[in-house]
């Protein structure tokens, strides 16, 4: 299938097409790219794309051998403003597993507040550019710049 696909594309001559990636025995390469774009993503043995695999240009492209696991909610948003090169637009904060940090801090206005774990702004934690950080750990009190 994959190399019946790769041929089909390949015989119109459409500029700018993905062209599967095929392996020696015709099976889809878990890795697939598309050189016009540079966006990457996993797919399994029939060639769908495994969900939460899609990286953008210029990042790393997924382990499709062994996934570390789907992104995250906080990764997929973050990685959604990062490749529209959006100025000024917050970008979240994502941990080491992907989940929000507490604190959120916007560079361009240096507004700062917590959230929960879905991402979600918790009420009066906001705080103005210039003043103490609010203590996610202890949302209410402030901590120093």
């Amino acid at each position: 299938k994959c190399e019946q696909e790769r041929d089909n594309v390949t015989v119109k001559h459409m500029m700018g097409a993905f062209i599967p990636q095929c392996d020696e025995e015709g099976h889809y390469r878990p890795l697939q790219c598309h050189p016009s774009t540079g966006y990457c993503w996993c797919v399994n043995s029939t060639g769908q794309k495994i969900e939460g695999t899609n990286t953008p240009p210029g990042t790393k492209t997924p382990n499709c051998e062994a996934p570390d696991h789907p992104k995250t909610k906080c990764e997929q948003e973050r990685d959604n403003v990062t490749v529209k090169h959006m100025i000024g637009a917050f970008i979240p904060q994502c941990d080491e597993e992907g989940h929000y940090r507490p604190l959120q801090c916007h560079p361009s206005t240096g507004y700062c507040w917590c959230v929960n774990s879905t991402g979600q702004k918790i009420e009066g934690t906001n705080t103005p550019p210039g003043t103490k950080t609010p203590n996610c750990e202890a949302p209410g009190k402030t901590v120093a710049l």
